[in-house]
């Protein structure tokens, strides 16, 4: 047998064994990829911070069960064809947050979609996260309605963003005081 046979099997078993004995903890460790819809309902939250401050506000708390609420309502959307605050089911957004038993005081959604192209008016190319989260954010400023959800005497925000198979953005925003 030849000795560089033997070597070249001894490092592939050494290189195989190690392979499958590699502790599984140490992917934990590593950074986990936020997705893209992750990605700009951060941003969503950051940007209407950023309008709250501009006003003297404090910033609102990113909360999971908004979020949770906010994601529903943008897939809900898509998935049955319609855009506004009364859902399907002929639900308020405090209907849909009292069937989930998310307790409130008070409570808010913006609604809105933006394409994911690029040439959107007023906009110009949002197939970026900064560019689709800045395009929606200055939507909702820019409407009274909104704009006054945004500054409003809320404490905690959820954000959710859904896309449809034809690339629109269907964005939801629940503001709440518990």
């Amino acid at each position: 047998m030849n000795p560089l046979n033997v070597f070249q099997k001894m490092l592939l078993f050494f290189i195989m064994i190690s392979l499958f004995s590699c502790d599984q903890d140490l992917d934990e460790d590593a950074p986990i990829e936020s997705s893209i819809e992750e990605q700009i309902e951060e941003q969503i939250l950051k940007k209407t911070n950023a309008i709250r401050r501009t006003k003297g506000l404090t910033d609102l708390v990113q909360n999971d069960e908004m979020d949770q609420l906010a994601r529903l309502h943008s897939e809900n959307m898509i998935t049955f064809n319609f855009f506004d605050h009364v859902d399907h089911e002929n639900k308020s957004p405090s209907d849909r947050a009292d069937d989930l038993s998310f307790a409130w005081t008070s409570i808010a959604e913006n609604i809105g979609k933006v394409p994911w192209f690029e040439n959107v008016n007023g906009c110009g190319d949002t197939r970026s996260v900064d560019a689709l989260s800045e395009c929606v954010v200055e939507g909702w400023r820019n409407s009274p309605g909104h704009y006054s959800n945004m500054i409003g005497d809320f404490e905690e925000l959820g954000v959710g963003i859904a896309f449809s198979k034809d690339s629109i953005a269907y964005f939801t925003q629940v503001f709440r005081t518990p």
